[in-house]
């Protein structure tokens, strides 16, 4: 669900990219209300105990709020515009280039506005992941710019919007660990920043051109329901249900199924050096994943067990 948002997007017609990224953030807000009613009479103890989680969220920790809402709303909106003004492909494999600017996040965050947490320690093998993925990431820029399309403003947007919705993705992942360790479930991030995100993107509302059709609302729903709120509610809860050693895997069918989407819908064409920077980051990232589960395996089982 997650991986076929950029498909919803590419069907949009005539709307300037910025109310393609509004149109988002405001069909996921209208969803919210709309998956409770779905999941109050199946479920009516775990809708009312998600929604005081989230009142109880915006009350007692209104900076983490913002912050957390600000910095998802941010990769959002930019993984949305990279994927209308470049390609859907391309987008989905970047934003999994996080890890190259996590490190840098991370002590930032911990110097600036978390004094009190400790940077994570990496191994040697992170580091070498981190250099596979820039490996891959520069491939791939060196083989956009042999695109036809290469060189006008939304080729060069566009891939300036993927490559920020990376950068904007490792800061995400370092509040994610704040967020765990005060006892705050990551799909609240959802709700937090689909809310931000439609204050922030309402003007372009009254700026940019946008044709409000059926057909046109029906992808922006497609977007914002399917795509992002119950892709991302689902993706969340699925992640606290399955195996600890699996999660991370799992993590790595949104890009394929992102690419394998763009590829068979949109017939998004590749070139050899694209494919190959795209099957760097993937196989780097997949590898010291699989890496780190081995060396943790018996902390792993036990909190499996």
């Amino acid at each position: 669900m997650m991986g076929s948002m950029g498909i919803f997007a590419n069907m949009i017609v005539q709307t300037h990219p910025a109310n393609i990224v509004f149109l988002r953030f405001l069909f996921c807000v209208l969803s919210l209300p709309l998956l409770a009613l779905i999941t109050y009479p199946l479920f009516p103890s775990a809708t009312k105990e998600k929604l005081a989680e989230s009142i109880h969220f915006y009350r007692h920790h209104k900076a983490l709020w913002l912050m957390v809402g600000m910095a998802m709303a941010l990769v959002v909106a930019l993984y949305t515009l990279g994927a209308v003004l470049l390609s859907v492909g391309l987008s989905v494999i970047l934003l999994y280039t996080a890890a190259i600017w996590f490190p840098l996040a991370e002590k930032l965050a911990c110097r600036f506005l978390f004094p009190g947490m400790r940077p994570t320690q990496f191994r040697r093998a992170y580091y070498l992941s981190v250099f596979l993925n820039l490996c891959g990431l520069l491939t791939i820029i060196m083989g956009t710019t042999q695109l036809p399309s290469f060189g006008s403003l939304s080729s060069i947007v566009g891939l300036g919007a993927a490559l920020g919705a990376s950068i904007a993705f490792s800061f995400s992942m370092v509040l994610i660990r704040v967020m765990k360790t005060r006892g705050i479930k990551t799909d609240q991030m959802i709700v937090a920043s689909s809310c931000i995100g439609t204050l922030i993107m309402l003007p372009a509302l009254f700026i940019f051109p946008v044709l409000l059709s059926t057909e046109n609302l029906s992808y922006a729903f497609g977007m914002g329901f399917i795509a992002t709120a119950l892709g991302g509610l689902v993706y969340f809860k699925g992640f606290g249900s399955v195996r600890t050693t699996l999660a991370p895997i799992l993590s790595y069918l949104e890009p394929i199924f992102g690419f394998g989407l763009a590829v068979l819908i949109l017939s998004e064409a590749f070139s050899i050096t694209l494919l190959i920077g795209m099957a760097i980051i993937l196989a780097s990232n997949i590898g010291y994943t699989l890496l780190d589960i081995w060396r943790s395996r018996e902390l792993l089982e036990e909190l499996d067990a």
